[in-house]
């Protein structure tokens, strides 16, 4: 993990594809960070870090009555 990954918000990582766009501006902070190859290794990692971390949904599991 990268000090990079904490200055963006969840929603900008959400919206974050990893392949390196240029319109994504947390690919173009990453590539101009590292360099190509290995700023898009470091992007990956960190995009799925920070998808693996996040809340976990669902529904609760309702209790029986007795």
């Amino acid at each position: 993990m990268t000090k990079l990954r904490s200055e963006f918000s969840r929603k900008e990582w959400k919206d974050c594809c990893g392949k390196g766009c240029k319109k994504c501006e947390i690919a173009q902070t990453y590539v101009g960070e590292y360099g190509r190859k290995e700023g898009l290794e470091k992007l990956n990692a960190d995009r799925k870090a920070v998808k693996k971390g996040g809340k976990k949904g669902g529904k609760a599991k309702k209790k029986a009555k007795a």
